[in-house]
Order: C-alpha cells, then sequence, then structure tokens
C-alpha cells in the first residue's frame, strides 16, 4: 500500500513498516511499500491495487468505479450498451455534487464579509469627514483663491483614492494572514458537516485579490462622496460655519427617512417575488439593513430630544448638554449610531439565527434518537455505504437481559436523477420505526405503504431542493435500473442539508442487492442503566474481535451539539470582527465630532467648566448614543434574524424552524452597544479636556 508524505509523517511510518488497518467491524495488517510525492496532492488517501483492495474489502470481483476519456459520440455508444445497474457519468456531475454541497455554507461567509464591508463603509465616511474638517480653513482659503468646486471635490476622491488604495493593499495582506488563521476552522466545519478535507496550504487565486483590492477602491470611493460633496459645495464665507451645514443636514432627514422606509418596502417585496434565489434573498435583507439605516439619523435626533430632560435630571446640566449636542451634530452622531447599530444587529440576528437552529436541533435529537445505545460501523475505504456488522451479532444483542427492543439500518449513498442523496434502510423489531415528525399531510396509508415498499419518506431538505410534495415520484437507481417510488411523507431532519430519504430494510436489500447491516439501536429496558449496558455490549464486541463505535444517546446528542457550537465558530468569529470594524467607525465619527465642537468645548472650558466636567459630559453623551444603536439594534436584530431563519437558512439548507428568542440575547446586544461607545469615546474625552480654550477659540 502506498501513502502520500503527509500521511506517512503523521503515522511516523516508512517503506516496509506494518500498520494495522480499521475496516469497520474488522482490522487488517497492511505494509507501507512506497511513500508518494508531495506533487502527487493526495493526502488522505491510501493507494493499493485493484485485487489487493477487493481482497482486503472482503468484495471479491466488484469494481464501483471505471473512469473512461470519451468523446460524446463515443460516451452515447457506451452509455446504450450498459447493463441494467449500470450508469455512465460525467466526472464533473460528481464534481458538481461536491461544489453543491459547500455552496450555502460559501454564500453565508460571503454574506458576514459584505456585511463587515458595509459597516466599513460607515468608517471611510467618518474617516474622510473627519480629514476635511481639521483642513476646512485651508479649503476655504484654496476656494478663496480661485480652486473650483470640481476641483475640490476632485481633490478629495484623490486622496481618498490614494488611501484606498494603501488599504487595500495592507486589507489584502491581513485578509490572507486571517484567512490562515481561519482555514482551520473552516476545514474542520467541512469535515464535520459535509466530507473529510485535508488543507495542506493556502491557494490564492489571483482573481479573488484582484476582487478584494476592487471592492475595496469601490466601497471607499462610494463612501467619500458625501465628505467630498461637502468640500466642494460650502461656499468660502461658511466653511467655518457649521450651523449652516447642520440646519441643511436637518432638512433632509424626513428625506433619508422617506427612502429607508421605501428601500425596506422593496427588500420585503423582493422577498416575496424571488420564490427560492439564495442572492435575491440576501439582496432584500442588505436592502433592509440599509433602509434601517437611513431611518436612524431621524430616530437619533427624536431619541436625543426626547431623553433631554431625562438625562437632565440624571446628569444635571452635562447630562442637558450631552443630548442636545447629539442633536446639534446630527451627521455626524446619526451616522455613528447608525454604523454602531448595524453592526449589533447583525449580531443579535445571527445570535437569534444561531439560538434558535440550537434549540430546534436539541429538540430534533430528542425526538429522533429513541433508542437507548447506538453501533455504528464505519465505512471502508471512502465506500458510500457504511461498514459491515455480523448478521448474527442481532441475536446476541437480543440476548442480553436489558434489551427490550432493537432496529437494524443501512446506510448507502443512491443515485437520483440530480445526484446522490444519503439513504437510510431501517428495520425495527417492533415494527413501525419511531421519531420521525412530519412536515405536512401525509399519504393515508403512510405506515402499511411503507413496509411494502410502494412509498418512501424525505427529508423536509430534500423536498425543498427538488421541489417534491407528498404523492410526487422519486427515481431511484437500482441494481435493475432506474425505478420509480411514491413519496408518502416528508419528515424534518437536521442531519443532512443536501437532503435524506429513509426505505425499510427489506426493500433496500432486494433493490440494491445490499442485505449487510452497518448499524443497530438498542431500546432498554425502564430500570436499565445505559451506561453500564453499553460496557457489556463493548465486552461483547471485543470478544467477537469486532471493531465498531458504541455511543450512548446521551454521548450522541452531546457529541451533536459540540459539533454545532464548532460549525458556528467561523461565523461567531466574523461577527467580532465587524464589531471591531463598528467600534473603528464611532471612534472616527467621535474624533470628527470633537474636532467640529472644539469651540464649543473651549467656550464651556473658559466660562468655568473643569476638564473632568467635559470628560464626563463627552462620555455622558457616547453612553447616549451607544444606548440608542442598542435600543435601535433591536427591532433590526429582531427583523434580520426573522429573514435569516425563514428567508435565508431555508432557501440555504432547506430547513424550517421557529423563531426563539431569548431576553438575555437582547440584553447583551444593548449592553455590547453601550461598551462600544465609551471605550470609543475616552480617546476623544481626554484628546477635548487637554485642549487650550485659547487656541479653539482663536479665528483668522
Amino acid at each position: 500500500m502506498a501513502l502520500s508524505r503527509d500521511d506517512a509523517a503523521r503515522l511516523g511510518l516508512k517503506p516496509g513498516d506494518t500498520f494495522k488497518l480499521d475496516l469497520g467491524a474488522a482490522s487488517m495488517p497492511m505494509t507501507v511499500a512506497a511513500i508518494l510525492p508531495e506533487q502527487a496532492n493526495l493526502s488522505g488517501l491510501a493507494i493499493t491495487d485493484i485485487a489487493t483492495a477487493q481482497e482486503v474489502l472482503g468484495r471479491l470481483g466488484e469494481i464501483e468505479r471505471i473512469d473512461l476519456i470519451l468523446t460524446d459520440a463515443e460516451a452515447e455508444r457506451v452509455a446504450a450498451a450498459l447493463p441494467d445497474g449500470v450508469r455512465l457519468e460525467a466526472s464533473a456531475q460528481r464534481s458538481n455534487a461536491l461544489a453543491q454541497m459547500t455552496r450555502a455554507f460559501h454564500t453565508n461567509l460571503t454574506a458576514m464579509s459584505l456585511l463587515a464591508m458595509l459597516v466599513g463603509a460607515f468608517i471611510v465616511y467618518n474617516t474622510m469627514t473627519f480629514a476635511v474638517l481639521q483642513r476646512r480653513p485651508l479649503l476655504g482659503t484654496l476656494r478663496m483663491l480661485g480652486t473650483t468646486r470640481s476641483q475640490l471635490f476632485a481633490l478629495v476622491l484623490v486622496e481618498t483614492l490614494a488611501l484606498a488604495l494603501v488599504g487595500a493593499l495592507l486589507g489584502v495582506l491581513l485578509g490572507i494572514a486571517v484567512g490562515a488563521g481561519l482555514v482551520q476552522l473552516v476545514t474542520r466545519t467541512i469535515n464535520d458537516i459535509y466530507f473529510q478535507l485535508s488543507v495542506r496550504s493556502l491557494h490564492l487565486a489571483p482573481l479573488s485579490l484582484l476582487k478584494g483590492i476592487g471592492l475595496g477602491l469601490g466601497v471607499t470611493l462610494l463612501a467619500a462622496l458625501g465628505p467630498a460633496l461637502e468640500a466642494a459645495r460650502s461656499q468660502p464665507r461658511d466653511v467655518i460655519r457649521r450651523t449652516r451645514v447642520e440646519g441643511q443636514a436637518r432638512r433632509l432627514l424626513p428625506w433619508l427617512a422617506a427612502s429607508g422606509v421605501l428601500l425596506i418596502l422593496i427588500g420585503l417585496g423582493l422577498i416575496a417575488l424571488s420564490a427560492r434565489s439564495m442572492g435575491i434573498g440576501f439582496l432584500a435583507l442588505f436592502l433592509v439593513i440599509v433602509g434601517t439605516a437611513l431611518l436612524m439619523p431621524l430616530a437619533v435626533h427624536g431619541f436625543a430630544s426626547l431623553t433631554t430632560p431625562l438625562f437632565g435630571r440624571l446628569f444635571g446640566t452635562q447630562g442637558r448638554l450631552a443630548a442636545r449636542g447629539i442633536t446639534a451634530s446630527i451627521t455626524r452622531s446619526g451616522l455613528a449610531v447608525a454604523a454602531l447599530a448595524v453592526a449589533v444587529s447583525a449580531t443579535l440576528g445571527v445570535s437569534i439565527m444561531i439560538g434558535s437552529f440550537r434549540a430546534s436541533v436539541s429538540d430534533w435529537l430528542a425526538n429522533t434518537l429513541t433508542s437507548d445505545i447506538y453501533i455504528s460501523a464505519e465505512s471502508s475505504s471512502g465506500a458510500s455505504r457504511g461498514g459491515d456488522l455480523p448478521p448474527e451479532l442481532a441475536d446476541q444483542l437480543l440476548a442480553l437481559p436489558a434489551v427490550e427492543a432493537l432496529s437494524q439500518g443501512r446506510s448507502n449513498r443512491i443515485e437520483t436523477r440530480d445526484g446522490p442523496v444519503l439513504t437510510l434502510a431501517l428495520e425495527s423489531s417492533t415494527g413501525q420505526p419511531r421519531g420521525f415528525r412530519f412536515q405536512g399531510p401525509t399519504a393515508a396509508d403512510l405506515w402499511p405503504g411503507w413496509q411494502a415498499g410502494r412509498l418512501i419518506l424525505i427529508s423536509q431538505p430534500l423536498a425543498y431542493r427538488r421541489q417534491l410534495q407528498v404523492g410526487d415520484d422519486l427515481e431511484l437507481f437500482t441494481t435493475s435500473g432506474w425505478q420509480s417510488f411514491e413519496i408518502g411523507a416528508i419528515f424534518q431532519d437536521y442531519g443532512s442539508d443536501s437532503g435524506t430519504l429513509i426505505l425499510p430494510r427489506s426493500l433496500y436489500a432486494e433493490k440494491w442487492d445490499d442485505p449487510a447491516v452497518s448499524s443497530f439501536g438498542i431500546s432498554l429496558a425502564d430500570e436499565a442503566d445505559a451506561d453500564a449496558v453499553s460496557q457489556q455490549v463493548e465486552t461483547l464486541l471485543a470478544q467477537l474481535d469486532i471493531t465498531t463505535s458504541v455511543q450512548t444517546n446521551r454521548a450522541i446528542r452531546e457529541l451533536s451539539l459540540d459539533i454545532f457550537d464548532q460549525t458556528f465558530t467561523i461565523t461567531k468569529v466574523l461577527r467580532l470582527l465587524a464589531i471591531g470594524v463598528a467600534f473603528v467607525g464611532i471612534l472616527s465619527a467621535l474624533m470628527a465630532l470633537e474636532l467640529e465642537r472644539a469651540r464649543d468645548y473651549a467656550v464651556l472650558r473658559a466660562t468655568g467648566m473643569t476638564r473632568g466636567q467635559l470628560r464626563a459630559l463627552i462620555l455622558i453623551q457616547t453612553s447616549a448614543m451607544g444606548l440608542a444603536a442598542g435600543l435601535f439594534a433591536i427591532p433590526l436584530g429582531l427583523a434580520m434574524g426573522d429573514l435569516l431563519i425563514s428567508v435565508i437558512n431555508l432557501r440555504s439548507f432547506g430547513w424550517t424552524m421557529p423563531m426563539q428568542v431569548q431576553p438575555q440575547t437582547l440584553i447583551s446586544g444593548l449592553v455590547l452597544a453601550w461598551l462600544a461607545a465609551i471605550f470609543a469615546g475616552i480617546y476623544p474625552a481626554i484628546r477635548a479636556a487637554r485642549a487650550v480654550p485659547a487656541r479653539a477659540l482663536r479665528e483668522e
């Protein structure tokens, strides 16, 4: 047997060494004949000749696949000459099946990345606004010297483009570094859910790098249009008159809010019209987020106006000044609150989706796992079907004193017209299988028809992806060719997003010529100790020299939920990145706000306010902004959670679940927004308190 260099190094083997190869319920000693070079790129595979493989796997005379290089005309002739039970399949179809399995996973990661980019656009806006405000006197001087508005506009955009190019290049380098750290999380998730994947090195596609740079430049230029227009439209005499700008901004607030409502309505309309489109679903979610963000400046203005008396009673004059300062600089404070609220709402929405998903999976496991102990044999050499267990094991297990019932199962991947689907063939010693929760209507004679082999059960994801309903026929490729089976019921299933179908084992053994068993489910008496019986089962298997997996019901539930939590680790990391981006955004907004109000703060200092009181005023103001962001994030987070569950999750994986909201999730979002604003306001508060009042009051 030949092994890849990576596998040999991991196992500590060299040519001539002997190792034990576990084959489901049995094991066999094998000798390393050769080490494959790294260029072969066969990590995770063991290579041997066909005769040895047939002997080792106990499948003498069997061949699973023959690879051919054919023209289209030759392929037609070969397909016509094939006997029943054999089909011709293009190699691209198998690759496409793997790509389809991970498409939804890739789409969701892309959506989270785009969300972080949306929040980043707020940072660019605030940063360029800060740069324009810093040089307002210089810009006014340039206008008085003859510089046109278009030249000032171009000046700001060219500067933004230069900074964007540097930022995009640094972002690509940082993205590569972050990607190297996250690749293991993604690989582990794919291994847990889809198939075994070994990643030995980063693959840097030039097109992906160019797309990253292009997106960075495009988003930056779009976000800089506002500051560039602000720099260009001011008259020389107005460049230092902030009240004029804020007056214009307040008049625009109702129009922005109306635009936001329109975008939200368009997004909801797209959801109703988009049917099953994933891309349109994400576009609708994006429009809802942007529309809500446009509503927030008006909402912030109203929040500050309504809470001014409250802050006055709580913090006195400083509280009133802090609340009024938010409305006085609504162009900065409104956008800062919007950026933070969008980031926190994304965290809330994803948390609600994950929490609802986890609760549904836990409930599904409790309903599906009806046996107390499960025995399974691993598949051999990556075969599509499960490993074999000896048939006499069933009688020996039933002979154990605490065992009341035994179910037998066989797993395999069966071909349909649209690709392979996971199939479970079940047989229960009590007759009718248990643990199914059906969605929608079922056939009138469901269980008699299923036992007779006329009806099959399919999972909800399979029904959604193939657009199947109860009463429809599904063609399956058997050993005698294609045969149609009527769908008797659709059951809830979170075990596979590609779909699962359930057959009676007798039917499966007849149609696919596979009478073997790959798993047992043991039901115990009420007073029996599952752990003690599990030890008895392991002792029995050891006496029979059978290597299998023996797990209790409780252990399977715990392992499944652990895998669930690991699956969403990458999502949690991306959420933290989005919050980090929002933190930088609100920091830049507060810096711009501090620069704009430098003269106001100087007047307060000159009239007797101490540095400590000024720092407290600014921190009260940032606290109010954080509180507003947290409060506004709650309804947006609930809407995002609902859309993620009922639209995105359904279209990605075919799963449905009820939305479940935990109060602590909403409270944590509110606290997160408040803490982010407080920490972002510390440096601007210190900076404003250290400023010299005379310098800020001086005018040219």
